[in-house]
């Protein structure tokens, strides 16, 4: 599931708060229009009562009398009409209905009035009912006239009414929607604003590196409140990742150095007793050749840890110069060639090959990484090949094994500290060979990497960049005795 955007989750909430507060909106405007209607139904039903029992008994005495006081308070759109609750034969009807020109079409037949009487008979409380399209109101209310007993009803016709609040709601959604557009796009930029102190904290983070984790620190000066303890956070856990760090660059150093003493004394005195094999049985022989072997190891490793070391703490040192790429790499097939087995293949350079800028002892180094991992990591036996190619813009030292390569998925993997690759479990190893390759290859402007080899196997890769200022001419007369530069003992 991706991870969620904090802005663009604000940015929802709030528009969802927008929206939701205009749907309140309508729902009560919607409320309070039904309400007023109601209660101004009531009204006129209380002031059409009271102005009839305010009459005196003579202009109520009769019928017509009747009608004609309903005519005068009927309108267009309010009906007033009286049902006599006592009738007698000569007394006339027992509903009366307003005369006149306007409501000539009315009886008890008509269809509202009967549409009337018939919810009336349900509830004479103010409710609405349809009819034809139309929406009313009725209510019927007792009343008193003359010592006879009525029932006073009413019908208001709200339809115009309701078709205005309806044209307003459509007018408040359009509205609402345009409000919220805006609203939108403001939220957009005072979200903006407010997470900027989240991007300073962001970029601060990520400048911070191990060579500066004992003097970068997020400031507080100025940030929100509500950041405070967040900054005041990451502070306290880089200190303490600083001082871990401190700790472990001081053990790895002083272990390092402590170590390369006796090493050396050992690979020294097992080579030196190596020279006088013919004194000593095969047993003998084969045990002293492990421990020279052993040493030569372990050299190599210490020697890597006191690279990682002072990369670490910003003393590594680098003498850079332009020399012949493919002369070191011939000088460095002779230096290993007698620990491989005699498995090193050198291939014949190609003519027009550029000459490069690095330092010539950590160059090996990493050619030596290289391969001592390529013997791991290969069939006892198969050629170890080195070449040296070039392209438009590099030149690429290449060491080719013909093992089981390297997955796709770990080739970046494996250059990291004390990682390895999956098909390393049954390998002795440490996982620092290849990071020391890629620290120093950084270090002097180039880079690590593997492919997979033609035919099978793993292709490792030093490419540095080429530098083009001494003629090809020139190149072969070079003299060939460069000087040994590394010395894992």
């Amino acid at each position: 599931m991706p991870a969620a955007s904090i802005r663009r989750h604000l940015q929802a909430t709030s528009l969802l708060a927008v929206l939701a507060g205009y749907v309140v909106l309508l729902l009560v405007n919607r409320q309070l229009s039904n309400r007023l209607r109601y209660e101004r139904h009531l009204a006129q039903v209380a002031a059409t009562r009271s102005s009839l029992e305010r009459l005196a008994p003579s202009d109520v005495d009769s019928p017509a009398k009747l009608q004609e006081l309903l005519t005068e308070l009927a309108t267009p759109s309010l009906m007033v009409w009286m049902v006599w609750l006592e009738p007698t034969p000569v007394q006339g009807p027992p509903v009366l209905l307003p005369v006149g020109h306007l409501f000539q079409d009315y009886s008890t037949a008509h269809p509202l009035i009967s549409a009337a009487a018939s919810e009336l008979q349900q509830s004479s409380e103010p409710h609405s009912f349809r009819l034809h399209g139309r929406t009313y109101f009725t209510s019927a209310i007792p009343i008193r006239l003359a010592g006879r007993s009525y029932q006073l009803r009413f019908i208001e016709d709200f339809s115009l009414q309701l078709a205005q609040e309806h044209q307003l709601h459509l007018l408040l959604v359009a509205v609402a929607g345009v409000s919220a557009l805006f609203t939108s796009a403001l939220l957009r930029l005072v979200i903006h604003r407010g997470l900027l102190p989240l991007d300073a904290f962001s970029r601060t983070l990520s400048g911070i590196s191990s060579n500066s984790l004992g003097t970068d620190r997020l400031s507080l000066a100025g940030q929100p409140l509500e950041l405070h303890p967040i900054g005041a956070a990451f502070n306290g856990l880089l200190d303490r990742l600083s001082e871990s760090w401190d700790h472990q660059r001081t053990f790895v150093n002083g272990v390092s150095h402590e170590l390369r003493t006796p090493i050396t004394l050992i690979a020294g005195y097992s080579r030196r007793l190596l020279r006088h094999v013919d004194h000593l049985d095969a047993t003998q022989a084969e045990q002293l050749q492990l421990v020279a072997s052993e040493a030569e190891s372990m050299g190599r490793l210490v020697n890597d840890l006191l690279e990682i070391a002072r990369d670490d703490a910003g003393r590594l040192q680098l003498e850079c110069r332009q020399l012949d790429p493919y002369a070191l790499l011939s000088e460095q097939v002779d230096r290993l060639q007698p620990t491989s087995d005699q498995r090193l293949r050198l291939r014949p350079a190609a003519s027009g090959y550029a000459e490069v800028s690095a330092d010539p002892e950590r160059l090996a180094q990493c050619l030596s990484n290289l391969v001592e991992n390529a013997l791991k990591y290969s069939p006892a036996g198969s050629p170890i090949e080195l070449a040296l190619s070039s392209d438009a813009s590099d030149v690429v030292f290449h060491v080719i094994d013909h093992g089981s390569g390297v997955p796709e998925a770990e080739r970046e993997s494996i250059f990291e500290r004390f990682s390895r690759g999956s098909s390393a479990a049954e390998v002795s190893g440490h996982g620092i060979g290849l990071a020391v390759v890629k620290t120093l290859m950084e270090r002097m402007g180039g880079r690590a990497l593997v492919r997979a080899a033609p035919g099978g196997g793993a292709d490792f890769q030093l490419r540095l960049p080429a530098v083009l200022s001494t003629p090809v001419e020139e190149r072969h007369s070079r003299s060939a005795g460069l000087r040994r530069w590394f010395n894992p003992a």
